[in-house]
């Protein structure tokens, strides 16, 4: 029977070496024009849907304060997958991933997730090697979060990812680096040595086409743009397409 992560694994196989992922702030009143039809229209692979819940721990203030705003109002749980699944309806093309914090990823939730149309589910605080057996259990992939120095059970989780592994290619919490740590490729390397063979996207402090084409370079499979899909989406529809028509030319011309 064909499940949603189906969906997640196409698109990240015909994608393969390319990927796109950036993050939609779901549901927040101050980014009317980041919908599930824009990105797809310009170019991304896989919508990262961040979802209010939890204590967004490893997001930044400008993350942080999308995520508040989308709490105040009302945007979370099933309220949160209606809204998405709605949006979805006609992309095509594209996947999405439910984002967000819950230590503990029960079945009732992911139950929601997957009624969101969501193909693929991230949960930064939970167990990884949990969350991969309870999502498969629902029909999604989980897609394994690995810290900036990966831990072993973060490796074995990742070693058994179906669709994308998200590295994070600095320490700390989201927001705007100066530049992609080039220790990220030693990590990289280490983790194909180690049996990793499901693509490894960079994410955390990736904001510019600079950023995208050093961590290509570094050998990842694709890049993960998170604060500055929020801050272009706060600004405008105008300065949203323009980061993402610039993100998808540097992945294609990599």
């Amino acid at each position: 029977m064909r499940t949603l992560a189906d969906g997640l694994g196409t698109v990240v196989r015909e994608r393969a070496g390319r990927l796109l992922v950036c993050y939609l702030p779901h549901g927040d009143p101050a980014t009317p024009d980041a919908t599930p039809g824009l990105y797809a229209e310009h170019g991304v692979d896989v919508l990262e849907v961040g979802v209010a819940g939890g204590r967004a721990l490893l997001d930044g203030p400008v993350v942080s304060a999308s995520m508040d705003r989308a709490t105040a109002a009302g945007c979370t749980g099933a309220a949160a997958a209606d809204l998405l699944a709605a949006g979805l309806r006609d992309v095509a093309g594209s996947a999405a991933v439910w984002m967000s914090y819950r230590p503990e990823p029960e079945a009732a939730y992911l139950d929601v997730v997957a009624a969101s149309g969501a193909g693929g589910v991230l949960l930064p605080d939970a167990d990884q090697p949990t969350l991969l057996d309870a999502a498969a259990a629902a029909g999604l992939a989980g897609v394994p979060f690995l810290s900036h120095v990966p831990t072993a059970p973060e490796v074995a989780a990742a070693r058994r990812a179906e669709g994308y592994v998200m590295l994070a290619a600095a320490d700390g919490v989201t927001g705007h680096r100066d530049h992609v740590a080039p220790g990220n490729a030693a990590t990289i390397a280490r983790l194909r040595d180690e049996g990793v063979t499901a693509p490894v996207l960079l994410g955390f402090g990736l904001s510019t086409a600079d950023h995208v084409r050093a961590a290509l370079d570094m050998g990842a499979d694709g890049v993960i743009v998170g604060s500055a899909c929020v801050r272009a989406a706060e600004a405008g529809r105008g300065e949203l397409t323009s980061l993402l028509s610039s993100l998808r030319a540097a992945v294609d011309r990599a």
